[in-house]
């Protein structure tokens, strides 16, 4: 694909991929771009839920020569 937007926050509960789950996914899939999503999501509530290492995944990703958009809230992306 193009891009793939992977979930990387299923460290603690284990509803979602991991971050070394979701880097195994990115490199069966080698994509051009690579958004990791569904971690960190705490904005609503007092202690973040799906914690990830979303600077940890990036790097590894960039390893792989594949680029890595990390995301803030808000932020909006046009594919």
């Amino acid at each position: 694909p193009d891009v793939l937007m992977i979930p990387i926050g299923g460290q603690v509960y284990k509803n979602t991929m991991n971050v070394e789950e979701a880097l195994e996914a990115v490199k069966l899939m080698s994509p051009k771009k690579v958004i990791p999503c569904h971690y960190n999501c705490g904005f609503l509530l007092s202690r973040k839920l799906n914690v990830a290492n979303d600077e940890m995944f990036k790097n590894e990703v960039e390893k792989m020569g594949l680029e890595c958009i990390i995301m803030k809230y808000g932020d909006e992306i046009f594919v």
